[in-house]
């Protein structure tokens, strides 16, 4: 075997690894909100992604634009542009995404900055699915708003503690009915 193949899988493997471990470290560390603690955002990485791709896709605009005419420019000024834009839109997910479970409403923020909620009396569906392998919460309200929430990133207990309920006794438990609830 050539060393520039063996360098390159042991590249690769080390990528992976990092990546994984990378995520197991933003799963357990929830990333909540400096003035609003009881808001749980997305994790930091998401940001610093962003910012990478911004950094790299500006030096690429920079590359592409100022290359002396060729056939092959517009291919790399379209993904450059993409590049960037692509970052952009992580920046503007990681600041208007959040989850706020309460104890009788989840509040949360699209990624695009609409603010809804949803009281967990007026659920009309719930179901937990996997979606690429991870836990996934998706409930409808009865106004039509629907949440969908992977599980195994984000800790939505009182939300989880009212579901259970729910599905044991039948009925949407009164406020103070559960006690104190976990989160």
């Amino acid at each position: 075997m050539d060393l520039a193949v063996i360098l390159k899988y042991t590249l690769i493997v080390i990528a992976v690894v990092l990546v994984g471990l990378l995520a197991k470290w933003a799963r357990s560390r929830p990333n909540r909100a400096k003035r609003l603690p009881e808001r749980v955002r997305m994790p930091k990485i998401v940001p610093i992604i962003g910012w990478i791709l911004i950094i790299v896709g500006t030096l690429m605009v920079l590359a592409a634009f100022t290359r002396p005419a060729g056939e092959e420019e517009i291919g790399m000024q379209i993904a450059s542009v993409a590049i960037v834009a692509c970052g952009v839109f992580f920046l503007v997910m990681y600041r208007n995404w959040y989850i706020a479970p309460g104890a009788d409403e989840i509040v949360f923020r699209t990624v695009w900055g609409a603010e809804k909620a949803i009281r967990y009396a007026d659920i009309v569906t719930y179901e937990v699915r996997p979606v690429s392998a991870q836990p996934t919460l998706l409930i409808s309200a009865s106004d039509g708003t629907r949440f969908r929430v992977n599980l195994a990133t984000y800790d939505v207990a009182p939300l989880i503690a009212h579901l259970e309920y729910h599905q044991k006794n039948g009925r949407w438990p009164v406020r103070g009915e559960l006690g104190p609830l976990p989160g």
